[in-house]
């Protein structure tokens, strides 16, 4: 009898033990976002995220639309892109996702993002201006994304539209190819691909986006039904970390050493044979205090009234549906 007792007890024990693992065990998230160099990866290296019992699991896409997608069909669970036309589109057949935080935004310059022009074509003084883009090949990622807004406000901003050059769609490596090859004029480009292209004497910016779209959420940090119904606890706990890297980013940017540190983390997480690019880079982050910015210039609402009013999103969701900073407002009372 004795012993049947000593044998219940050690099963009790045994299983509490297993129930107390499981409880601890880290919580796996996968995040889609395309191969740029942010704070996510500040926040792997420096244990952020697994200090909040996370585990990150980053999924790579081509460009924000396939990111937006696939967090609509729940095959990742937390996405970075730019607040495009798919994006809402999407949002109004009721995708149980929300926007919940800056992810990438236009706090300085050099910002991420530029209209780059080929060498040839400003050596020769071919190009001098925004204005002289007319009639000539511009590549973007694809229509009614980021790029296709920086192009068509470019041109807007010399009285012209997008509808007087060439658009192109490609991702950003081939634009590198094609600069080489001479096949396209120009491109809405992003960091590390414009400081490449300079280095390698292809194009070089003749705008920065900032000038263009000041203050402007280059992209946004999205929430699927699992972080925003499934586990809300989960999402917080991403966001607290998340906060924490942007916060650190943003500090380490300012000095030498700092953007060494930088450059090593980044090279951890996407090699390039030319580690030293990672210290010229423009910054990609978000707004200290990482809420997202739906009213006044640049803000969402604008971006969604230019998509709109170039057909691209028939029927205009409502922000108050599709934008939720209580995360990030948390996130900001806990640093």
């Amino acid at each position: 009898m004795v012993i049947n007792k000593w044998l219940a007890a050690m099963l009790a024990f045994c299983l509490a033990l297993a129930s107390g693992a499981s409880a601890f065990a880290a919580d796996s998230v996968k995040f889609g976002m395309l191969r740029v160099p942010n704070a996510l990866f500040v926040g792997m290296e420096k244990g952020y995220f697994a200090k909040e019992g996370i585990t990150v699991e980053p999924t790579y896409f081509r460009s924000g639309a396939e990111v937006a997608s696939q967090l609509a069909a729940g095959h990742v669970d937390i996405g970075a892109t730019t607040a495009g036309a798919t994006l809402y589109n999407a949002m109004v057949r009721g995708v149980p996702a929300k926007i919940v935080a800056d992810f990438i935004v236009f706090v300085q310059k050099p910002s991420p993002n530029a209209v780059v022009v080929r060498k040839d074509l400003i050596d020769s003084g071919a190009v001098k201006s925004l204005a002289d883009l007319k009639g000539r090949t511009i590549a973007i990622t694809a229509r009614g994304q980021f790029t296709h807004l920086l192009a068509g406000r470019a041109m807007e901003s010399v009285g012209l539209t997008d509808k007087d050059v060439k658009l192109v769609t490609m991702k950003y490596p081939d634009m590198v190819a094609a600069f080489t090859g001479g096949s396209i004029d120009a491109a809405t480009f992003v960091d590390p691909f414009t400081t490449v292209a300079r280095d390698r004497g292809l194009a070089l910016p003749l705008i920065d986006a900032a000038d263009l779209l000041p203050d402007m959420n280059l992209a946004v940090l999205m929430y699927g039904e699992r972080m925003l119904k499934t586990d809300r606890g989960l999402g917080q706990r991403f966001m607290n970390a998340f906060h924490h890297a942007n916060t650190t980013l943003r500090a380490m940017w300012k000095t030498p050493e700092g953007r060494t540190e930088i450059s090593n983390i980044y090279q951890k997480y996407l090699p390039r044979k030319n580690q030293e690019i990672y210290t010229r880079i423009a910054p990609a982050i978000g707004r200290e205090d990482l809420m997202v910015k739906v009213e006044g210039q640049s803000g969402l609402r604008e971006q969604l009234g230019w998509y709109a009013g170039h057909g691209l999103v028939p029927e205009k969701p409502k922000f108050e549906d599709i934008v939720d900073n209580s995360f990030a407002e948390k996130a900001k009372k806990s640093m």
